[in-house]
């Protein structure tokens, strides 16, 4: 295992594990000033993209980081890639990776800007870092009252990524979009061997803080470890029952068990609303955005 997946694998994360070996390889290769074009790349393929998909009358909605707001009055938000707590070098290395703290951002602007009548968020994502999407998954469903939020899921709404789009007003997927993976990972690394300088890293607890360092390899410490992800996947389960308006129980037994289901599957578990292209969510979402525009010219 090289040290850059130890260090992303020894937290706790809301994300398909496989994920962590392409971001720890992301982090391997910046050697030589690559990232910056690396960086730079990923950025204007991200946003062609998005172009793309919110069509050519879209532009940036003033203020945001990731958001495009169309003439029709629908914010586009993408929730794209690995999600992060902040910007960090794995957003800006891949172009494509989501900072939570700029996406929350991005949904208050959208939420209070006069421009916006509908939301939409545009969903591919693997998951991420647990860490402050249980409060952006409050604001997401604290925004139902304001304005309609729709999740549209195009490719992957995983772990931390379901974790928020649960909270939507409503979440469409495509045939084959991928929704779940309800859960939380973490993988302890102990070295048992010398490596290959044949040193052996000993690491020495204080007397009154035993669970600091808990040895995965014996019951107690596995027993804390799994308590951790337990207190977190308990908060995950609780925010996707009350945006689902589903029980804590059925998203236990119905939503997959940490794995995840496709289109029409998700549906009929309860985990999704629909199957419908983007253009048929756009639609939605643009007479939405046109109600609200005719009642607020009433007001």
């Amino acid at each position: 295992m090289t040290a850059a997946l130890r260090a992303l694998s020894a937290e706790p994360w809301a994300i398909r594990p496989d994920y962590l070996h392409f971001m720890a390889s992301l982090a391997s290769l910046d050697r030589d000033g690559r990232a910056g074009r690396r960086s730079a790349e990923g950025e204007d393929w991200f946003r062609l993209d998005l172009q793309a998909a919110a069509g050519p009358t879209a532009q940036r909605l003033d203020g945001a980081r990731y958001t495009m707001v169309t003439r029709d009055g629908v914010a586009i938000v993408p929730i794209v890639g690995p999600i992060f707590p902040r910007a960090n070098m794995m957003t800006e290395m891949s172009g494509t990776g989501t900072s939570a703290a700029m996406l929350a951002r991005d949904l208050q602007i959208a939420r209070d800007s006069a421009e916006v009548g509908a939301i939409m968020l545009m969903v591919d994502s693997p998951g991420g870092s647990p860490t402050g999407i249980n409060a952006l998954a409050d604001q997401i469903y604290a925004m139902r009252g304001a304005k309609q939020v729709l999740a549209h899921v195009s490719g992957s709404a995983a772990s931390a990524a379901y974790w928020l789009v649960a909270s939507a007003g409503e979440i469409a997927v495509e045939k084959t979009g991928i929704v779940g993976s309800i859960g939380v990972v973490a993988a302890i690394t102990k070295q048992v061997e010398p490596n290959a300088n044949g040193e052996l890293a000993i690491e020495i607890v204080s007397s009154n803080a035993p669970n600091k360092r808990p040895d995965p390899q014996t019951e107690e410490g596995e027993a804390e470890i799994r308590a951790l992800l337990d207190s977190i996947e308990g908060q995950f389960i609780a925010d996707v029952a009350r945006g689902r308006k589903v029980t804590a129980a059925k998203v236990k037994s119905d939503f997959g068990g940490g794995g995840s289901k496709v289109g029409a599957a998700a549906v009929a578990a309860g985990m999704a609303d629909r199957v419908q292209t983007y253009e048929r969510s756009y639609s939605q979402l643009a007479r939405t955005a046109a109600n609200e525009r005719t009642a607020r010219a009433r007001r």
